[in-house]
């Protein structure tokens, strides 16, 4: 799962950067074409990854074979494993064209010992995932989908939105099957709520892309969905 800090990209300055590689001679940056996997389920992550630029899907194959989109990576985000030994419960593929810093994670305890702006990145980094994936249990267990969907759509709006007549248009292409695995949701359950949120003016779509009205979507927020 990726772990992030608030201030990750300012700890990925160049000045950073050439610090790390004088403790990680494995250290590398990687660009990443759009669909490229880089590493997959079953298999153990050769590297720490940390993504620099673009968005990389983290997904879980179940044994029905439905592929469920577990987490969606942004810049400033660690994903893969930090120490050697164990196999890869999910996999990370690129959407769109992305660029990573990768770590072997021999030298990961190198850097930690000897670099206190990598020790201080992967420790808020890890305190990070841990608050994000505590928010997302309790969430799940006291929110209706409905707020959790407002509540998603608006992260990814902020994150992964450009500018565009309706408010924000998120510039990653995800289905509604998509987000429905990132709240933990049907996918029909989804599509009426995302249907009735067309019709309020909070959600439009502009070809394969989702708008978000983030100012209607605060307001419904405020309203707790509570008729959604």
């Amino acid at each position: 799962m990726p772990v992030s800090t608030n201030d990750g990209l300012d700890m990925l300055s160049q000045a950073n950067i050439a610090e790390w590689r004088l403790c990680a001679p494995s250290l590398r940056e990687a660009d990443v074409a759009d669909g490229e996997t880089l590493y997959r389920q079953g298999e153990e992550p050769g590297f720490l990854h940390c993504l620099m630029r673009g968005v990389v899907r983290l997904s879980h194959i179940a044994e029905s074979g439905a592929q469920i989109t577990l987490a969606i990576a942004q810049a400033g985000d660690l994903f893969g494993r930090v120490a050697p030994g164990r196999a890869s419960a999910h996999s990370a593929s690129a959407i769109g064209d992305a660029r990573v810093l990768m770590f072997a994670p021999s030298d990961v305890d190198r850097l930690v010992a000897n670099s206190s702006s990598f020790a201080n990145f992967l420790s808020a980094g890890l305190e990070a995932s841990r608050e994000r994936a505590e928010r997302k249990l309790i969430d799940r267990q006291t929110k209706t989908v409905a707020t959790r969907l407002i509540e998603t759509l608006g992260e990814l709006a902020r994150a992964f939105g450009a500018p565009c007549p309706h408010g924000y248009s998120l510039e990653i292409r995800l289905t509604q099957q998509d987000i429905a695995d990132l709240v933990h949701a049907s996918r029909p359950v989804v599509t009426r709520i995302m249907n009735d949120l067309r019709r309020r003016g909070a959600l439009d779509y502009r070809r394969d892309l989702i708008c978000v009205n983030h100012l209607a979507l605060r307001s419904l927020a405020k309203e707790k969905s509570a008729d959604l």
